[in-house]
């Protein structure tokens, strides 16, 4: 209990089916906005209470933990300004609570009410006392706000001390040569000596520990010290800062260790993907994202607002995250929105962000004469293109349009027709820039809070613009949110609170029926613009086939979502120390895609002229999802003999979804300028679908803690889910956690000068997956009224396109057992902290076929419980916050590294490498070990192109010079010195290894910032320290599968070339290029580029994803025009990215598509 005196307490309170029509909507927030409108017109109350007690020969401190339990109050006081172990007496009887106060501090202590507090301070009688030296300061923050109502005392003389005012300031009188001790709720306190200064200047850091912090956790909250489970919890607006990010996932991306944030890509309004400690099954619904509850409902985070977040917490083990029970195989994301606790004046917020952006890491092809020369050496002189140009002629024309333009008597963009008809292209260009511009964003924010001791309120609405780097206005993104949260105590027992929610976005992107925006196959010599009748041949001038003309000219597709919510909380306290919940939530997600491909007339280079689509369409798909959920809980506290603290909490859960969607195609429009499904002269085809599943349980949770030392939590679910057969649906999933303050035992007590904390823990549980399709266990078919596969009369029929599939009855809940051991640590006053995991996870029973059937069944074997794979990893966190002078600083970075194993796989005995198999690590890449490239010397002549004995030859392929060599790793039945697959088994491998892992590997995120004067610098940065990955493109490698029609890319041009391969001399020019030799039409390509370790890509990267500067307007500066607070900043996103991968390859993404943009941004903050 030593530490406790040593410290400052601080005690705090925590605590339809379906949507018919918009207009219910807008007649309930019409409703709350005018209850929340008018709430400065109720009347204002103060909490009050009576207290009755009798009490003999305790503490003060025990004396207020007991009218806290009687009364509902929380104290807030300063150990060192108030004394609460002197021992009393007190007997009060229905008195009234600042009677008893009087009478327990006898007039030495002066208290005040704020909402739930009780703030209690030295009475101000006592605080002054006369010295000999008059000395004035103020006392600030470590961003230079004053910090008011800081207690400054002389040390030594326990009466002579004040409090800072509103500005900071504080004026006393104290002994010669004294010392100053400065303290602050939640601060570090520090020692100032004098030394005959007249003013002092004093900046106080925070103190983690001392604000016992709280954390949100599975239908409730802890106080971090007391968490026994892995859990992680970031504050949204410090991860978020000045970012111009649309969606929560964009922040979390290297915050938190162990969540993994994959990218959906990077055009406007993309989602990305979440991943809590590496893989869980590859059984049937093998892809097990985490559970996302937005206050304790399952939630989209895409149709949030970040603004509206308070804070995010990841639950990662089986202790903190099994009372969610099946839904919570993948772990679990609480997401808490910003509400008002407690009384509070009205505060408005508004704050903005303008973002301008410009497309990064573009492909970038070699020159067009680099392409023409490689291109001649594997076709020769003739190219395919109109009137079959000459390649030898075409580069002096090249050559001479460099030189000079005006020269060559061109047409449209670069186009010369010789007098032979052959049509030269001779503009060179970079297709993929022409098609981009600059990006635009804008982010505006506005929120309301406040309320009295009765009832509380916030209102905030968001509007988000997002226009990409394609040119046109395509590809854009904007949503709009609405969210209204009311509580109102209805009586001292009873709160009443409801949240109604908004959300709306819209999202476009092109989509071209040549379908090859994107594409990296045309050359740069592609002209822009229109074709000149006279190259083309068409009646009229045509656009040619680039991205940018593509982009130009092509339709997109349109995305609607709506998302409605009503979450409703009932709040009961009946008696001293229990609170009953119950939560009722109700959320509607509608989907509404919309695209037609259109028709349109390209001139095309080779044929002339090319109409794409053959036959043009109409695709609608409609979907919703209704999701409803209520909740029933409660919690009770209670104390035996002093020491012994319990809480007790129960509930019941019950969660139903309804999908229904339809898919419409309406083919050949009469009308193209207005297509409509009745419009379709062809087939219309229309399909439904519909899918429903509910899940309940029951769950409890049980906490004993003893001297806040020595911690135990017992959790337990019993779950039933409606996607498993009747006899098997229910399963128990319980956990067991434990913690150790360590740094709180006696003999560590020579640590405490520089060891703040030390908790040890360790937990076990098991959570069950329900992440599978629902109806599995029921034979399905598929039927299509429009089989394409038959005609009768030249019309479609109706046919069973898929035989019934056979399925097993008996099948249930694969289960993940998860054992961890961690460790969380402070030091020097907290400047130093951390955590650490180690943890196992084992997935039991997953879902897979359960044996090899012959293939004259028809069907692969049914699915049952008949593999298993485990996990181990562990994650590392630190941070440091330091200060140099006026200068504050602080580092922080968070690594994770895992892998995955199956340990159990019956449906593959054989092992064949081209499924699971039993003893494989997840993400291998078995490949051939090269052995540098075939020579001259390794052939009996070149003319036979035998090779000598002891050369190892390639089944399949016959080699030549400049061709891949590989090792030969094993013999078999095969032939021996020759290169197979083997039987394509683990056993029999052919001569192929593990060559590299594509699983990601010591996932990291490093965060620096600075502060001085106002001045907030952050940086922060995301990256893989380890991942290989196989990627075969033409951008990776040159003339890539089909070398006739696509371009060369810079950093390909190094391929091996013979010396005079026309005279027969195939000694090579440069004996250690990078790439192979090329051939013309495919040749040994698919040789060479089989997987090998010569040719694996290594994937790590780094990538500096935000900086961002701000400077926080002092407060002085703002008092004359009505702000409490304003900053302004400036940001900078994807500021730069470090990767061995070839420009244009995202190595989040690993493939080029849309591209990945710069911004920077500017904005401000406003508090009124």
């Amino acid at each position: 209990m030593e530490s406790k005196k040593n410290s400052v307490c601080l005690k705090s309170l925590t605590r339809l089916q379906k949507h018919k029509t918009l207009l219910q909507m807008r007649f309930i927030l019409a409703i709350l906005l005018a209850v929340l409108f008018n709430i400065k017109a109720m009347a204002v109350y103060s909490q009050v209470g009576s207290v009755s007690l009798n009490l003999k020969q305790v503490t003060i401190e025990k004396a207020l933990n007991a009218i806290e339990k009687q009364t509902g109050y929380y104290f807030v006081y300063n150990n060192k300004s108030v004394n609460v172990d002197r021992v009393i007496n007190l007997n009060a009887s229905n008195k009234a609570i600042g009677d008893v106060l009087a009478e327990v501090f006898k007039g030495s202590v002066k208290y005040s009410i704020e909402g739930n507090h009780i703030i209690l301070s030295p009475a101000e009688h006592s605080t002054q006392q006369q010295g000999n030296h008059k000395v004035k300061g103020v006392i600030t923050d470590v961003k230079g706000e004053p910090i008011v109502g800081a207690t400054v005392r002389e040390k030594g003389s326990p009466t002579n001390g004040t409090i800072t005012n509103v500005d900071g300031e504080f004026n006393m009188e104290v002994s010669s040569g004294s010392v100053l001790t400065i303290s602050y709720i939640g601060y570090a306190s520090q020692e100032v000596k004098v030394s005959g200064k007249n003013a002092i200047k004093v900046t106080l850091a925070e103190d983690t520990k001392l604000l016992d912090e709280v954390v949100v956790v599975g239908y409730g909250s802890q106080k971090k010290a007391n968490l026994t489970g892995s859990v992680s919890s970031v504050k949204m607006d410090d991860v978020v800062g000045n970012r111009p990010i649309i969606s929560a996932s964009d922040a979390l991306q290297g915050t938190v260790p162990g969540l993994f944030v994959g990218s959906g890509g990077n055009a406007p309004g993309a989602s990305k993907s979440f991943r809590i400690r590496g893989s869980y099954s590859i059984g049937s619904g093998s892809t097990i994202s985490p559970l996302v509850l937005i206050d304790n409902v399952e939630g989209d985070i895409d149709m949030i607002n970040p603004e509206d977040i308070e804070t995010v917490t990841v639950l990662k083990d089986a202790a903190s995250s099994a009372i969610y029970g099946a839904r919570a195989a993948g772990g679990v994301i609480l997401i808490t929105t910003k509400r008002p606790q407690n009384k509070t004046d009205f505060t408005l917020n508004y704050n903005n962000n303008f973002a301008f952006g410009n497309a990064v890491n573009l492909p970038q092809q070699s020159t067009l004469d680099d392409y023409l020369s490689a291109y001649y050496e594997v076709y020769g002189d003739q190219f395919w293109t109109m009137g079959s140009p000459s390649v030898t002629k075409w580069r002096e024309y090249l050559a001479q349009y460099r030189k000079d333009p005006s020269s060559i008597n061109t047409v449209g963009d670069g186009m010369f027709k010789d007098t032979d008809g052959a049509v030269y292209f001779l503009h060179e260009k970079d297709l993929i820039k022409d098609m981009l511009t600059n990006s635009f964003q804008m982010t505006h924010n506005v929120s309301a809070s406040g309320g009295t001791d009765k009832l509380r309120y916030r209102l905030s609405g968001s509007a988000v613009s997002s226009n990409g780097v394609l040119i046109t206005d395509k590809d854009k993104f904007n949503r709009m949110t609405f969210n209204a949260f009311i509580s109102a105590d209805v009586t001292p027992w009873f709160t009443q609170e409801a949240t109604v929610s908004y959300a709306h976005s819209k999202k476009n992107l092109p989509s071209s029926a040549l379908g090859s925006v994107y594409g990296t196959r045309l050359v740069s010599y592609y002209p822009e613009g229109l074709f000149p009748t006279s190259i083309s041949g068409a009646s009229t001038e045509l656009p040619g086939e680039t991205p940018r003309s593509q982009l130009l000219n092509c339709n997109t597709s349109s995305t609607l979502v709506d998302n409605p919510r009503i979450f409703l909380k009932s709040i009961i306290k009946p008696f001293k120390g229990f609170e009953g919940v119950f939560e009722y939530t109700f959320d509607r997600n509608e989907n509404d895609y919309n695209y037609y491909t259109g028709k349109y007339t390209y001139a095309n280079i080779q044929a002339g002229v090319v109409t794409v689509p053959a036959t043009d369409y109409l695709y609608k798909n409609k979907e919703y999802t209704n999701y409803n959920a209520f909740n029933v809980y409660g919690t009770y506290r209670f104390d035996l003999m002093s020491n012994h603290h319990f809480k007790l909490m129960a509930g019941f859960n019950q969660e139903s979804h309804y999908y229904e969607g339809m898919d419409a195609y309406s083919y050949a429009q009469a009308v193209t300028e207005v297509p409509a499904m009745a419009s379709g002269t062809s087939t219309i085809k229309v399909a439904d679908n519909y899918n429903d599943y509910t899940v309940r349980g029951g769950f409890f949770r049980v906490n004993y803690n003893y001297l806040d030392r020595y911690l135990l939590e017992v959790n337990g679910r019993y779950d039933g889910s409606s996607k498993f057969p009747k006899s098997n649906r229910f399963g128990f999933f319980p956990s067991i956690s434990a913690g150790w303050q360590l740094a709180e035992e006696s003999f560590m007590k020579p640590t405490r000068t520089w060891l703040d904390q030390l908790k040890l823990r360790g937990s076990y549980g098991s959570i069950g997956n329900q992440n599978i399709a629902s109806y599995s266990y029921t034979p399905t078919m598929s039927i299509n009224n429009k089989y394409s596969g038959w005609l009768s009369g030249g019309n479609y029929v109706t046919a069973v396109t898929s035989i019934p599939s056979l399925v097993r009855s008996n099948f249930t809940w694969e289960k993940v057992y998860t054992l961890d051991f961690g460790m969380d640590f402070a030091l020097f006053n907290n400047r130093l902290n951390g955590t650490f995991d180690w943890y196992q996870r084992d997935t039991k029973g997953m879902l897979a076929p359960g044996v090899e059937l012959p293939s004259v069944v028809g069907a692969s074997a049914p699915y049952q419980n008949t593999a298993d794979m485990r996990t181990k990893g562990w994650e590392l966190a630190v941070n440091w916050n330091g200060k140099i002078n006026k200068l504050g600083y602080r580092i922080g970075i968070n690594i994770t590294d895992y892998t995955s194993k199956i340990t159990k796989y019956d449906a593959n005995d054989s092992k064949l490498l081209s499924s699971y198999y039993e003893g494989q690590k997840l993400g291998e890449i078995w490949g051939y070990v090269t052995d540098g490239y075939y020579t001259v010397d390794d052939f009996e002549s070149t003319s036979t192109w035998k090779l000598k004995d002891g050369v190892t030859a390639l089944n399949g392929y016959n080699p030549r010079p400049g061709d891949v060599k590989f090792k030969n790793l094993m013999d078999d039945d095969q032939g021996t010195n020759l290169i197979t697959s083997g039987n394509n088994t683990k056993d029999n491998p052919g001569d192929r290894k593990i060559i590299g892992n594509s699983q990601p590997r010591w996932l990291y995120g490093i965060s620096l910032g600075a502060n001085y004067a106002g001045f907030d610098l952050n940086i922060y940065l995301q990256g893989v320290g380890k991942r290989d990955n196989w990627i075969a493109n033409n951008i990776m490698f040159p003339l890539y599968n089909d070398p006739k029609f696509i371009g060369l890319y810079k950093g390909t041009e190094d391929y091996w070339r013979p010396t005079d391969a026309a005279n027969g001399d195939y000694t090579a020019q440069n004996p250690n290029a990078k790439y192979p030799r090329i051939y013309g039409s495919y040749g040994n390509s698919g040789s060479n580029y089989r997987v090998s370790d010569r040719y694996l890509s290594n994937t790590s990267y780094l990538r500096i994803k935000n900086v961002s500067l701000s400077y926080t307007v002092p407060k002085v500066w703002l008092k004359t025009i009505s702000l409490q607070s304003a900053k302004a900043f400036v940001s900078i996103e994807n500021l730069a990215t470090f990767t061995s991968l070839r420009k244009g390859i995202d190595p989040e993404t690993l493939s080029w598509n849309y591209p990945l943009y710069r911004t920077i941004s500017f904005g401000c903050n406003l508090t009124f």
